[in-house]
């Protein structure tokens, strides 16, 4: 598997985890390929309780508004994105 082979993998295993386990959020891609928005339940409109994944730097991030559940699933997340990373070699 090539490095962008690799990558796209990450991004599908990542995003299947977080469908599977994380049935509170729902996927939004900005349809610009570069991130996608993972929305809390919560959802307010101001993006408080969104996770933005940046496809390219394989890194998840929030506001700091963001409620502490979000923040909690954030750090959980993103062990899970860091494991897949290291289990393609990616790092």
């Amino acid at each position: 598997m090539n490095k962008t082979q690799k990558r796209k993998e990450v991004t599908k295993r990542f995003l299947t985890y977080v469908e599977e386990t994380f049935p509170n959020y729902e996927l939004d891609d900005d349809g610009m390929g570069g991130y996608i928005s993972i929305v809390h339940e919560d959802y307010n409109g101001l993006n408080d309780n969104v996770i933005t994944f940046h496809r390219t730097y394989r890194d998840l991030f929030y506001l700091d508004s963001a409620s502490e559940q979000v923040k909690q699933d954030t750090v959980v997340m993103q062990a899970k994105l860091n494991e897949i990373i290291k289990e393609l070699e990616l790092i």
